[in-house]
């Protein structure tokens, strides 16, 4: 096996996808991304707190997770976790607290 079939098993196992989407009737839905690493599991760990944020606020968010390199490059994302609301980088390393989280999703 040479480095590259190893470099490519890789992206395949660490390239994880999760989709969560909470409609509102009459709401219009956003879109929620939280950024995060494959060596690091804060950013799941985020995703998961604001997928619970969404389920108790019952607002229309299609939230994702990713590990892609190529999306934080393409959003100028340099440290993880971050969060991009409707393509606007919101938060990056952690920067944001349980209220903000709240007011993100309900503002």
């Amino acid at each position: 096996m040479n480095l590259f079939d190893l470099l490519s098993k890789q992206k395949e196992c660490c390239d994880i996808e999760n989709e969560f989407v909470n409609m509102v009737e009459g709401c219009e839905l956003k879109n929620v991304t939280v950024v995060g690493s494959s060596c690091c599991k804060s950013g799941y760990k985020l995703y998961e707190q604001l997928k619970q944020k969404v389920q108790e606020l019952n607002v229309a968010v299609k939230l994702s997770y990713t590990d892609s390199i190529e999306f934080a490059s393409e959003y100028g994302i340099i440290s993880r976790p971050a969060i991009v609301v409707d393509d606007n980088v919101i938060a990056c390393n952690n920067g944001i607290d349980e209220n903000s989280l709240k007011e993100l999703l309900v503002g």
